[in-house]
């Protein structure tokens, strides 16, 4: 029972951690991401997959897999990672 305790405070350390607060934030816009485009597209969770972010200074675009898709979703989000658009990559 001890193991079982100490994961909570290992979770709030790993925020401390380099990287760590930045890796947590990416990791939700992914999450929200894969949902949004999950919306989008009527695909379940297990066929929506975040696959990459870029960041830069005016805000980040990340690549989200579609099962059956040809081509990767694009979700755009601003400087403080509030999404504001999915859109797919490809024409048509």
């Amino acid at each position: 029972m001890k193991t079982m305790s100490l994961i909570p405070a290992l979770l709030a350390l790993s925020a401390c951690a380099p990287g760590g607060a930045k890796d947590a934030a990416e990791a939700d816009l992914q999450a929200s991401c894969e949902a949004l485009v999950g919306a989008e597209t009527g695909t379940g969770p297990d066929g929506v997959k975040a696959m990459s972010t870029q960041s830069s200074p005016t805000g980040s675009v990340t690549s989200v897999f579609v099962a059956g898709a040809e081509a990767p979703w694009l979700c755009r989000a601003d400087p403080t990672g509030v999404v504001t658009g999915v859109e797919y990559s490809r024409e048509g």
